[in-house]
């Protein structure tokens, strides 16, 4: 599972959808969509999309493996 689509399992388990969330960041859902699918979401787009979730940012990592672009290697998330 990719982080777009984490962001959505946990905007659904949350009971929104991406269209409520653009409408609550006051942006277009097309430009919400792409920043979520984009491989490079910043960690700026990450709170703010938690933030109007009611989630950790943490959450949206939970079930993804993540690995370095440079030399391929497994990376962890621990939440503190």
């Amino acid at each position: 599972m990719n982080i777009a689509e984490n962001i959505k399992n946990v905007a659904k388990a949350h009971g929104k959808t991406v269209s409520q969330i653009a409408s609550e960041m006051g942006v277009a859902q097309p430009h919400l969509s792409r920043t979520i699918n984009n491989e490079r979401i910043t960690l700026k787009d990450l709170e703010m999309i938690s933030e109007k979730i009611g989630c950790d940012v943490s959450d949206f990592f939970s079930s993804s493996t993540l690995t370095c672009p440079k030399c391929g290697a497994k990376l962890r998330l621990v939440a503190e």
